[in-house]
């Protein structure tokens, strides 16, 4: 009987529930889950865990995670990243004096919107479900907490971030806040998980 974790690193393009059944093919007969889902166009740090190990899935997801994510001014899309359709745009492209001004007001507990394209349950259902259908819906603010957010890179038109964070915090929904500060849009065009509690993408594994 095998019981442990396994720090696997998502590859991009790929949903956390395909890589969750590629592992069950390998170690047939055991239980098997994982913490923290990552969207498909995210990558990075995604702990798998086995057997008897899945009994403390649910102390993972009070570990702080950690992030590396890009975005893109000027428009932002319906699922908020790069997989969407354009939605708004304008002309607003802060300066990087301006964004690393604006960063520490979402430092700490904030109650943040997620995105209609995402795992959030409504009436029982996915929200993404619902909004894939054009279904008129609600969704409500929830509280997170944000450990540390800081400006990387910056150029016209996209800005790089790390950030540190508790559970339930969507980057996607960062980012349009972000640029609401400005009354301006942007979207998710890169994200990895680099670190989630004690796993690291330093020493996780590969799918293959």
């Amino acid at each position: 009987m095998i019981d442990g974790w396994l720090n696997l690193n998502k590859p991009k393009g790929f949903s956390s529930a395909y890589c969750l059944n590629v592992i069950k093919s390998k170690f047939k007969k055991i239980k098997i889950g994982h913490a923290g889902t990552l969207d498909p166009l995210a990558e990075g740090v995604l702990p798998i865990a086995l057997g008897e190990a899945t009994k403390t899935i649910s102390l993972i997801h009070l570990q702080f995670k950690s992030y590396l994510f890009e975005i893109q001014w000027g428009s932002e899309t319906d699922t908020l990243d790069l997989e969407g359709k354009v939605i708004n745009q304008n002309e607003i492209y802060p300066t990087k004096k301006e964004v690393q001004s604006i960063l520490k007001k979402f430092i700490g507990w904030q109650m943040q919107m997620p995105p209609k394209f995402s795992a959030v349950k409504i009436n029982g259902k996915r929200s993404y479900e619902l909004a894939r259908n054009n279904l008129e819906f609600d969704m409500e603010k929830r509280k997170v907490f944000i450990k540390n957010i800081k400006l990387l890179k910056h150029s016209n038109n996209k800005s790089l971030f790390y950030i540190k964070c508790g559970t339930g915090t969507y980057i996607r929904s960062l980012a349009r806040d972000i640029a609401k500060s400005f009354d301006g849009f942007a979207y998710v065009t890169q994200l990895v998980r680099t670190r989630y509690g004690n796993f690291s993408i330093k020493n996780s594994n590969s799918l293959e």
